[in-house]
């Protein structure tokens, strides 16, 4: 059980450990966010807020997992799209999450282990189940199950998070059965069975692609001519793909991800005598004046103040919560 205030998105990194994930501020000012976990006798449950908006991606190699979409996360793209209130995103291990929200969201999530999802389905649809879903997948369930489900959700976090002695209990298992229950019943009866349409396969290969190229250059700048010079695409399409991804163009994403490697970087280096000028041109920033005010727009913080600051716990001690 595990409920914190986190006032730095990296705070998510270190509760998710084990998908070694990347959580990314994408959005500009000073983060402010919150997490809660709860760990059942059979399922896994997170609610997570934020007030800027964050980029997260990662694996989980153990958990499918559940996501309804609601007004409160609606305009969070999931893998490149748009979903609407009343889908269900059905993500197994296989899948990378890759999801980017719009500042103030709110994501509730259910985490099955598979073995438990396929005995649940299992027993629940009379001894045989032929559903078999994609490894990412957005679907429509029957508006009422749907409802049902996200309010069987609802009771499990919050009553858990309540009364946290009750999670190993019966009570406690009472509630998770009954959550699953309701899951595996919108799961069957989808009123929509094909999933939501993805990006198209071509754009999603020169996103990746131009990933492979920034990740190689992240300590120098980058121009849109060498982007595409590289990519051997075109400005106009490299610029629609990032768009439909990450709701940045190519060189905003870039820059944006390059001020969190200077965080990150500022971040290991307190207590030390090395200096933020030191640590900017070693990512490439040598203008140092901009650079400072561009960083403060971003995280809320000038980057002396991030270097500075000493004896921050850590959200976890150290040890990963999902």
């Amino acid at each position: 059980m595990l409920s914190r205030q986190l006032d730095d998105a990296s705070g998510f990194a270190e509760i998710f450990a084990r998908w070694n994930g990347q959580f990314h501020q994408m959005s500009r000012g000073k983060f402010e966010g919150s997490i809660d976990v709860v760990t059942g006798q059979r399922v896994r449950l997170f609610q997570a807020k934020t007030n800027q908006a964050i980029l997260t991606r990662g694996m989980d190699s153990q958990f499918a997992t559940f996501i309804p979409i609601t007004p409160r996360n609606a305009a969070t793209r999931w893998s490149g799209c748009n979903l609407n209130p009343g889908d269900l995103i059905a993500k197994f291990p296989e899948a990378e999450y890759n999801n980017q929200t719009i500042p103030d969201t709110s994501i509730r999530a259910l985490l099955v282990p598979v073995c438990t999802l396929q005995e649940m389905t299992c027993i629940l649809a009379g001894g045989s189940s032929e559903t078999n879903f994609p490894s990412w997948s957005a679907l429509r369930p029957e508006p009422k199950a749907m409802e049902r489900f996200e309010r069987g959700l609802a009771e499990l976090l919050t009553t858990s998070l309540r009364s946290p002695k009750i999670v190993g209990g019966a009570e406690g298992k009472s509630l998770e059965m009954e959550c699953l229950r309701r899951l595996i019943d919108a799961l069957l009866h989808p009123s929509v069975t094909e999933p939501a349409r993805m990006r198209e396969k071509n754009r999603r290969l020169l996103v990746r692609r131009a990933l492979d190229v920034m990740h190689d250059r992240l300590n120098e700048p980058l121009t849109a001519i060498e982007l595409c010079a590289e990519l051997g695409a075109s400005d106009r399409s490299l610029r629609r793909a990032f768009r439909e991804a990450f709701g940045l163009g190519p060189l905003a994403y870039f820059r944006v991800i390059r001020l969190h490697q200077v965080r990150v970087t500022l971040k290991g280096a307190r207590g030390s005598d090395v200096s933020v000028a030191e640590i900017a041109r070693r990512w490439g920033f040598h203008r140092l004046g901009s650079f400072s005010n561009e960083y403060r727009r971003q995280f809320g913080e000038l980057p002396s103040r991030t270097l500075k600051v000493r004896g921050r716990p850590s959200v976890n001690q150290g040890a990963s919560v999902l």
